[in-house]
């Protein structure tokens, strides 16, 4: 990315601290990006801007018309007028800014992370927090180097529930967690942007900004516009839906995702799209958990939000709830350090049935997750979402769309923080076994 002219990042963090280190001091925000997220988005800062003390100062976005409309509608319901950008590196030099809120393509989300935090800001970025590993990797290290707040758009985070079914669990009141089950599904041709194709042309923006790390190709304005159905820039449902699903059991089961496959592909809207409509994907946990998550854009029956099975019962984190049904209790082994494991089931710490009303979870209060991200920047304590949580959830989601698109069972490795197979290495080997008929394809 490039580097922020005539102020070096020391500087710009020695500013920031000066700004926000008053507890009366206002929060100057810049939006980065100018489409219909980022103006709910607004919506939601102008709500919080009295009880927050926080201000919109800056708009950024590469579409000049959607940056000026969105500046001008701004500049008519404040006082003052807000800087208008056109790239990151412009946004990231004003001195005046304390924090970015980042709601750009899905492909974006992480080196426009890395490029603000390196510039001293701190961040709200929306999910997900990437598609690409390499991407991610270098954001997580740059805002753990800098030190920067970073808040990750999951905003269920900010319920309660989650919480209290994390706390129930690592209790042991579910006991053995081995299997979790999500099922979204929507009858929708989702994403699809009629006359995309027409709508932009090269002029209107800046392309070769806007590819950022991806590979140079010529301007196509359904990319653009419609981003999230076709890879590098997105991965679709995985991106869109799963990111949401898939942090909640990372933060529930309190892991990190260690391995992934996923199938599917487009079997119903065959508009031109890269991304599929239909997955299956499996996600398997350290703890020994394996997690299921499917969604269909073809079909709306039958959904299910996110359910725990655990030895003692099942979990309902939609409805807060746990209850014995499924489960036969305490699962003890009766002779440990033996060659042949021997197990008896402790059938009195079963839960209660669903229909004797289950266990209802002892949860907080909702919160704002914008207004915690702001409590965070102004009194330098971890947020709701820190850089952890979005580089886990991005790990899953990322390893997903790669074992999509490469067939194979995608691993992460903590200890050399690396996935394998990558796809480099992926296409290497399927070169070799175009060159060599017999040669074994799969790792």
């Amino acid at each position: 990315m490039t580097a922020v002219t005539g102020l070096s990042a020391r500087s710009l963090r020695a500013a920031q601290v000066r700004r926000v280190a008053g507890a009366n001091d206002r929060i100057s925000v810049g939006m980065v990006g100018a489409g219909n997220r980022s103006r709910s988005l607004v919506a939601w800062i102008e709500q919080l801007a009295t009880s927050e003390n926080v201000a919109i100062s800056a708009v950024c976005d590469l579409w000049h018309a959607r940056r000026e409309t969105l500046a001008d509608e701004l500049d008519a319901r404040d006082s003052f007028k807000v800087h208008r950008c056109r790239r990151m590196e412009e946004v990231c030099a004003l001195k005046d800014l304390d924090a970015l809120v980042i709601a750009t393509p899905d492909f974006q989300h992480a080196p426009l992370t890395r490029q603000a935090v390196e510039a001293g800001k701190h961040v709200y970025v929306e999910k997900p927090f990437g598609c690409d590993f390499e991407q991610i990797r270098l954001a997580r290290d740059a805002v753990l180097r800098t030190g920067r707040i970073i808040q990750h758009g999951t905003q269920r985070r900010a319920q309660g529930i989650p919480w209290a079914a994390r706390e129930f669990i690592q209790r042991g009141r579910l006991g053995k967690v081995s299997f979790v089950e999500i099922t979204q599904a929507l009858f929708h041709q989702r994403w699809r942007i009629p006359n995309s194709e027409s709508t932009l042309t090269e002029k209107d923006t800046d392309w070769d900004a806007f590819l950022s790390y991806t590979p140079k190709v010529p301007f196509n304005s359904r990319h653009y516009l419609e981003f999230r159905l076709f890879w590098p820039y997105s991965t679709g449902i995985f991106c869109q839906w799963m990111s949401h699903a898939i942090d909640l059991v990372n933060l529930v089961l309190g892991e990190r995702p260690k391995s992934v496959v996923a199938a599917g592909g487009v079997y119903v809207w065959s508009d031109g799209r890269t991304n599929p409509d239909t997955v299956q994907c499996l996600v398997e946990y350290p703890s020994g958990c394996l997690v299921s998550y499917h969604m269909r854009l073809a079909n709306g029956a039958n959904g299910r939000w996110i359910t725990f099975y655990g030895t003692r019962g099942t979990l309902d984190l939609d409805a807060g709830m746990a209850y014995g049904d499924g489960g036969g209790g305490e699962v003890i082994q009766t002779n440990p350090g033996a060659a042949i494991p021997e197990f008896v089931t402790d059938g009195a710490r079963r839960l209660p049935d669903f229909e004797r009303g289950g266990v209802l979870l002892d949860a907080e209060p909702d919160c704002d997750h914008m207004a915690d991200f702001f409590a965070a920047v102004r009194n330098r304590r971890r947020p709701r979402a820190p850089i952890e949580s979005a580089f886990d959830q991005a790990l899953a989601t990322t390893m997903a769309g790669m074992s999509l698109r490469m067939g194979v069972k995608v691993s992460y490795d903590p200890v050399a923080d690396a996935v394998t197979p990558t796809e480099s290495e992926w296409d290497r080997m399927q070169q070799a076994a175009r060159q060599h008929p017999g040669t074994a394809t799969r790792p």
